[in-house]
């Protein structure tokens, strides 16, 4: 009987060690797409009113770590924008209502950025031309995305830090006035 107990108990660790062992290519076929899964954006875009313009800034984005992620100082890091866009959402999709680039289409080009860095619309930074020339703005759904990249060394380990966020407008007593927006009828991101 000793023996039977025996052969039972050193059957179970090896069972499991095999099971743990069976389930390791399970689990890392459940990781894989959570680690490539896109992404909309790694910081907030922050809109801000200066009187009549509109302007954005970056203050924070997503560490892409998987071990230790959160938030990273855009003055402390090595920020490079290469193009700001703003889109409008209208009735009949999503348009890109003025974009500005960077001209040298090169990983590592751009603006750094830092907590004091603003631009408004319609107006390129320095260094930077208008590839779609803005619109007028009116009242309505937008979205900003500025595309960057947190620049290491060596280049080859950067890793993006694009910043994205929605702003609505309303006319209020003939002026446009940043406002809340509403999720109500909100049309599909792109």
């Amino acid at each position: 009987m000793m023996a039977f107990a025996m052969t039972r108990i050193s059957l179970v660790p090896a069972f499991v060690c095999r099971a743990w062992a069976a389930s390791l290519p399970v689990l890392a076929a459940l990781a894989l797409p959570a680690c490539a899964a896109s992404r909309d954006s790694d910081g907030k875009v922050f809109v801000e009113q200066q009187g009549a313009s509109i302007c954005f800034r970056v203050e924070t984005f997503k560490d892409p770590s998987l071990f230790a992620p959160g938030a990273q100082d855009v003055d402390r890091e090595r920020v490079v924008a290469r193009s700001l866009e703003v889109g409008r959402y209208t009735e009949a999709g999503y348009g890109v209502a003025w974009r500005a680039a960077h001209p040298v289409d090169e990983y590592g080009q751009g603006i750094r950025l830092d907590r004091k860095t603003r631009w408004c619309y319609g107006k390129a930074p320095d260094g930077f031309v208008a590839t779609v020339p803005a619109q007028p703005l009116s009242a309505g759904r937008f979205r900003v995305r500025i595309d960057a990249s947190n620049i290491l060394d060596p280049i080859e380990n950067s890793e993006s830090a694009d910043f994205a966020s929605e702003f609505c407008l309303a006319d209020r007593a003939g002026e446009l006035r940043l406002s809340p927006c509403g999720t109500a009828g909100k049309p599909a991101s792109p």
